[in-house]
């Protein structure tokens, strides 16, 4: 039987399948804990340089830290731990860089390693090494030290989220991996509102580092109750292990009845060897979709942030401003599950960046003509954000249901690397516009648009059956899941 089969025996959707999913989501509630927490312990705060008499307040004499004999801050931040203001200030920038140049080395790294040991495996693994460093984090006294365990939280927050959505894809039918799919997408901003609301309460900068460790600790049971993925068990050629798991699903689910849940083998190993992901850049009918979704993928990752950053001044505090940064993505949610199941996968994604982007020209075209206002540049620039993580959303589900099990976990994370490089070069967009006013907003714009169409020439994926191997992704499957049933 084909594991596709399988599902629509034992349930595309049970209760276990339900129970499973909801604690993947609340991992990926926590995963802001540790994303964003820059944004509060790095937050600006007023200060007073002192020197022979005189003092200066949030200025420095000549510009450098070294001038003050006395430096004093008004509130408890990583800033004032180490006095990152003035000529220094740039280091505290760089803690956030270093977050993402992490994200990028776990992406490329990390998800290779998930497809050799598993999606469970993997995320526990990562799971750990989150919380292991965001507390080294929270306790070291050395500058130096914190920034490579910053470094290190990115490296294994990639590689966890990746995990996270492979093994829900991986658990479900094909029927309901776009819902479930937003569902783990949406719990993001959920956790968003939850870190603004904890960091509201506490306010001492390693209080709250190592408050965020210990909120992960209790997750780590998870490694008693998730399931590995079936599909990947059977990648590896382990069906009776894959097959266990589909009982242990199929009893949750209440199919109690005797099941032959007997699967068809895995396919032997071509002469060339098992599937490598360099196999997307080499075989030819594959070249395009690889660079496309690499595109479409840079586009996300750089205007997501960007706009995070653009409109980070839209709340009367910080608190609250990052809290409405992460509500407007939740109307994001049932736009994008409603256009994934009515207008299909690739539709939907080509429409939601081409929608973002022409928000950001219009910003830009009304700026030129002199017609803009402060709440009307604000609500483009909130529509921006809200479509573009609607294509966010979508470029994770399209991509997993496009690489085939055997590459899965390594080719996303490969997709999402680029992302990371769109992150990293987003704050660089966003400061060119403070010498060209509204330049970012061009920038922002002309990559919706021009990723939006790019996307046109993706597959469509919505109903198709996940592929197995690099081979099956050149195979034509058109035909829906209903049409492969053989029991």
């Amino acid at each position: 039987m084909e594991i596709d089969s399988v599902f629509a025996v034992i349930g595309e959707s049970g209760r276990q399948q339900v129970k499973l999913v909801a604690v993947l989501c609340l991992l990926k509630v926590y995963t802001p804990f540790l994303v964003l927490q820059y944004t509060f312990v790095g937050r600006e705060s007023s200060f007073t340089c002192a020197h022979g008499g005189r003092a200066l307040t949030d200025a420095c004499f000549e510009g450098r830290v070294a001038t003050c004999s006395n430096l004093t801050f008004a509130e408890p931040t990583m800033v004032a731990e180490w006095g990152l203001v003035c000529d220094e200030n740039w280091k505290s920038k760089a803690t956030m860089s270093v977050l993402m140049l992490g994200f990028l080395c776990g992406a490329l790294i990390l998800g290779r390693l998930a497809d050799r040991i598993g999606r469970k495996s993997n995320l526990v693994m990562t799971l750990t090494g989150m919380i292991f460093f965001n507390l080294v984090s929270a306790v070291t006294a050395e500058f130096p030290v914190y920034m490579l365990a910053r470094f290190l939280v990115g490296f294994f927050v990639s590689g966890n989220i990746l995990s996270i959505v492979v093994l829900m894809s991986e658990l479900v039918g094909a029927s309901w991996r776009g819902l479930y799919t937003m569902l783990a997408m949406g719990s993001f901003p959920v956790g968003i509102l939850a870190l603004s609301y904890t960091a509201s309460r506490v306010q001492e900068w390693r209080l709250l580092t190592a408050l965020v460790s210990l909120l992960g600790l209790p997750f780590l049971l998870c490694h008693w109750y998730l399931v590995e993925s079936p599909r990947w068990y059977l990648s590896q050629a382990r069906a009776p292990e894959a097959e266990a798991v589909l009982h242990y699903i199929a009893r949750g689910n209440g199919r109690t009845a005797k099941l032959d849940l007997v699967l068809r083998p895995a396919p032997p190993v071509s002469p060339l060897g098992r599937d490598a992901v360099a196999m997307l850049v080499s075989r030819r009918r594959l070249l395009p979709t690889t660079l496309i979704l690499f595109y479409v993928w840079f586009v996300n990752g750089a205007s997501y942030y960007g706009l995070t950053l653009a409109a980070g001044s839209i709340g009367t505090t910080i608190y609250t401003g990052t809290a409405l940064s992460g509500l407007v993505e939740l109307p994001a949610i049932v736009l994008t599950y409603l256009g994934i199941e009515h207008l299909g996968r690739r539709s939907s994604l080509v429409g939601f960046m081409v929608v973002s982007g022409l928000g950001c020209l219009a910003i830009q075209l009304l700026h030129g003509g002199g017609l803009a206002t402060r709440a009307v540049a604000t609500a483009l620039a909130l529509l921006g954000k809200m479509c573009i993580a609607a294509s966010f959303k979508i470029s994770y589900l399209l991509s997993g249901e496009v690489f085939a099990t055997s590459i899965r976990n390594s080719a996303m994370g490969l997709v999402s690397g680029m992302a990371r490089v769109g992150a990293i070069l987003a704050p660089f967009i966003v400061m060119a516009g403070e010498s060209m006013a509204g330049v970012q907003f061009l920038v922002f714009g002309v990559l919706g648009v021009s990723g939006g169409v790019a996307a046109l020439w993706l597959p469509e994926t919505r109903g198709l059956p996940l592929p197995e191997t690099v081979a099956d992704m050149v195979r034509d499957r058109s035909k829906k899941i209903d049409k492969l049933l053989t029991v």
